[in-house]
């Protein structure tokens, strides 16, 4: 058999530019170092500006935040204007910027809703939108939607949380269908429960831990080093002939 010649490698992400939304902790976060250290250029924002500022002088100047309140339409779509300013293209897009609050559906408010649809949804049309000249005039043209599972399993007190992230599957869909004759791709991945430094510190204890595992088709609770991988190659050359799809890093929990 002869071997291909045209296989994924990381170093294909050399030299590109990225953008990244929700870049200063988390997934954002080690997305954000990995592009980086493989020699991309990446683009990311944030609310806050002081751990922003603690991963640049960590990346160095291939790490560029830009401070945004993606809730603000004006200033997401400015954040966009200021990356055509300075880097003129735009390689891969990366919508990832969400919040998971915990909230009772009977106790839930319509501010509530409005935030998270601000949020955890709107941004994934108004920083496309605004970043589609830069993506037709790149070279990579793939956009990675992040999701959740939890809109698949119907867990609670996120009913309203599941409600934001589940539109993102339809959009991805959508869009794939209509950016495809461009030669631009766009996927969805949808984690499990990660365990970032602020699900740790704020929600995890050592009996969800236990039934995370016990749910598990895959005995070990995963990080951030599990999802990275999964995005890279959605937006490698390798998923080429890959769209509209949505790839499940959760360790089998859906399966269950």
């Amino acid at each position: 058999m002869t071997a291909p010649t045209d296989v994924y490698s990381p170093s294909e992400f050399h030299g590109k530019v990225v953008l990244v939304t929700g870049g200063s902790d988390g997934l954002g976060k080690h997305l954000v170092q990995t592009l980086v250290r493989l020699g991309a250029t990446a683009y990311f924002c944030a609310r806050r500006a002081e751990p922003a500022e603690a991963l640049v002088k960590e990346l160095g100047p291939s790490a560029k935040f830009l401070q945004a309140d993606l809730a603000d339409v004006q200033q997401a779509r400015a954040m966009v204007d200021q990356i055509a300013r300075q880097a003129g293209t735009l390689d891969y897009l990366v919508n990832n910027a969400a919040i998971d609050p915990r909230i009772e559906f009977a106790s839930a408010t319509d501010a509530d809703f409005d935030r998270l649809i601000a949020i955890n949804l709107r941004p994934f049309f108004t920083v496309t939108h605004a970043a589609l000249p830069l993506l037709k005039a790149g070279t990579g043209k793939a956009i990675v939607n992040t999701i959740t599972t939890n809109y698949m399993l119907g867990l609670s007190p996120f009913t309203l949380y599941n409600a934001s992230k589940s539109g993102i599957v339809g959009l991805t869909r959508s869009l794939a269908r209509e950016l495809g004759p461009l030669g631009i791709r766009v996927n969805a991945m949808s984690p499990g429960w990660i365990m970032t430094d602020k699900q740790l510190r704020e929600h995890v204890s050592e009996k969800d831990k236990q039934d995370l595992l016990d749910a598990q088709c895959l005995k070990e609770l995963l990080n951030e080093s599990h999802v990275t991988p999964a995005t890279l190659f959605l937006l490698s050359t390798a998923a080429r002939g890959i769209t509209g799809q949505n790839l499940i890093v959760d360790a089998g929990k859906v399966m269950q």
